[in-house]
């Protein structure tokens, strides 16, 4: 298994185009890019909406629930709306945290430009610190299951249990293929093509969401908006350059937490093996456990909301006390 990683979903878009525009054609392109983020949180927060400066970066997340904490992490062009089925159910026994990653979602911009994993890191600290939670379980879909599997990693004791939903981390994330035959457009590469529209997203969506019951039109309208958010092209790139590599399974095997891995097997994004492959590398986790959703896509989270909700919360309910079950691997 290769050991490259980055960002699962950047790594797929950005492979046929340039990592950036020189000024002087930026200046003179045409652009969608031009929503602003103050009219967008007008448009999107709603009454479960919060905002926090953590170090200098205003956060959108919503704090739903009580016991037992979780935080959820979306992934690559996800937002914290994305996960709204998943709040729904398990707000009734946990109290459940989401928030929008800098760059997406009406998550302010990191003023420093610093948009590595690392950061990510240091802002879900921040964030769960202000909040008075001092330990937690986190679930991650795609690129926010890397961010969650290296969180797990290097603070073993605040994660009380993890879920990977289609992580990224381990396999290098394959391009959807097309029939050069069809009339179908070559996709953008929506990250940093400065014109994005309604087509382009659907497009997308259509190739990584098998069943689009829930691709609705106010979804791939919040998408599309928060896509044309100024910035949002130039931090992709700075997200980019910033990626650090890294062996996965070395970091995986740090992960004592008990972990659920979830996985599509129809994911045209990674494949069914990686599910195994998860499993594998986590060696020193006290409790894991793989479940499949047979014809499942890769945002599966949108896709099959109430069934991948019902599954982690048979999960987080069925584990033994986190402390009793490291004592029993010891």
């Amino acid at each position: 298994m290769k050991n490259r990683l980055f960002v699962l979903m950047l790594s797929i878009l950005m492979c046929s185009a340039s990592a950036s525009l020189s000024a002087e054609e930026g200046k003179n392109a045409e652009t969608t890019r031009t929503l602003t983020l103050e009219d967008m949180r007008k448009k999107y927060a709603d009454a479960d909406s919060k905002f926090m400066d953590v170090d200098g970066i205003n956060v959108h997340y919503k704090d739903q629930g009580t016991g037992p904490a979780i935080l959820l992490v979306h992934g690559t062009l996800g937002d914290l709306h994305d996960w709204d089925t998943w709040a729904e159910v398990l707000s009734k026994h946990y109290r459940v945290i989401r928030f929008d990653l800098p760059s997406f979602g009406i998550t302010g911009d990191i003023p420093n430009g610093n948009y590595s994993v690392d950061r990510s890191h240091v802002l879900i600290d921040g964030l769960m610190d202000a909040l008075g939670i001092e330990k937690f379980g986190i679930a991650g879909i795609s690129y926010g299951g890397m961010v969650s599997f290296r969180y797990a990693a290097t603070r073993v004791n605040r994660i009380t249990s993890m879920i990977l939903v289609n992580s990224a981390g381990i396999q290098f994330g394959k391009a959807v293929k097309r029939d050069t035959d069809t009339k179908d457009k070559p996709r953008k590469n929506m990250f940093i093509d400065p014109v994005v529209n309604r087509e382009d997203v659907a497009q997308f969506y259509d190739d990584y969401i098998n069943d689009h019951t829930y691709v609705t039109s106010a979804f791939i309208q919040r998408k599309l908006d928060y896509l044309n958010i100024v910035n949002r092209d130039a931090n992709s790139v700075k997200a980019y350059k910033l990626y650090e590599k890294g062996n996965p399974q070395r970091v995986l095997s740090h992960v004592t937490a008990p972990s659920l891995v979830i996985w599509g097997t129809a994911n045209q994004a990674l494949d069914t093996e990686t599910a195994q492959a998860f499993i594998d590398a986590l060696t020193a986790s006290c409790f894991k456990k793989l479940v499949t959703f047979d014809d499942g896509g890769h945002y599966i989270n949108v896709e099959r909301p109430a069934p991948t909700a019902k599954a982690a919360l048979a999960f987080l309910q069925g584990l033994p006390e986190v402390d009793a079950c490291k004592s029993s691997c010891e």
